[in-house]
């Protein structure tokens, strides 16, 4: 079992795309997103009719959590278009810094490390941890998406105006990201981690024809495979574009009432262009 955790804008999808092209690897999106997927969490308790008590304590959790993945490992290996995952080792999900605490036991100490954290660490799951290492092009990626209402652009969707992004409201969410990762690795210090940056998948396809393969020999999927003991063996399907393919500078209406809230903040090095 392998979980995906990080940021909104941090490449978990391009990097389920690509991974999902290795017979071996499974992946699902964001599970505590709604979803029309069965697999997904809240499919998943309502389809079987499990609700999750008030008092439930750890030992409840982690049977739920048993039977959740095992339903997932069934949905993948017997209803992935066509049959393709029936035999696949490597199954996984994504799930975002904030949805880490979606559930938790009865008097779980909200300081110490999320209980499904912990129940993964409990599983020697492998944690891939996506990360963006310019937080401010995270920020400014999730609030133009929130705008948009396209978050994941498989067909080529038009940028067709400018956009204001509040600098204040920027610059907050760009630290809370900065405070839920330094959280997350600190809750993940023991834990079968491996750290696969944005850039460095995004360069991995970039420019490459659709139906190519992705080389392997180094960088962050030769470390993936690695950890999940799979075949390097991915490809690019092509079918996902960069949702964003403008400079910053072009894309927002007020970019220099921006940079001027940027110059005065942690972040001055980080000022996208």
């Amino acid at each position: 079992m392998f979980v995906v955790i990080g940021a909104q804008r941090t490449g978990t999808n391009l990097l389920r795309e690509i991974l999902n092209t290795n017979d071996a690897v499974a992946m699902l999106g964001e599970i505590f997103t709604p979803s029309t997927a069965p697999a997904h969490w809240d499919n998943y308790l309502r389809d079987h009719a499990v609700e999750i008590a008030r008092d439930a304590s750890p030992a409840d959790l982690t049977v739920l959590f048993d039977r959740y993945f095992d339903y997932v490992h069934h949905r993948i290996r017997g209803h992935w278009e066509g049959n393709r995952k029936r035999d696949a080792s490597a199954i996984g999900v994504d799930i975002k810094y904030n949805q880490l605490v979606n559930v938790s036991p009865r008097d779980w100490p909200a300081a110490d490390r999320p209980f499904l954290l912990e129940y993964l660490r409990s599983r020697d799951a492998t944690i891939i941890n996506t990360v963006r290492e310019n937080v401010i092009e995270c920020a400014l990626s999730t609030l133009i998406a929130a705008q948009r209402n396209v978050w994941h652009d498989y067909g080529g969707a038009t940028i067709d105006r400018r956009y204001v992004v509040d600098p204040a409201t920027c610059v907050a969410y760009a630290r809370s990201i900065v405070r839920e990762h330094a959280a997350f690795r600190a809750w993940a210090r023991d834990a079968r981690l491996v750290t696969v940056r944005y850039d460095d998948l995004a360069g991995a396809v970039n420019g490459r024809e659709p139906g190519t393969e992705v080389p392997g020999d180094a960088g962050p999927l030769a470390d993936v495979a690695a950890a999940l003991g799979v075949p390097c063996t991915f490809s690019y399907d092509g079918r996902l574009r960069k949702a964003i393919r403008l400079p910053y500078a072009a894309l927002l209406a007020n970019y220099d009432q921006l940079v001027r809230a940027l110059q005065t903040s942690e972040f001055a090095a980080l000022t996208p262009a």
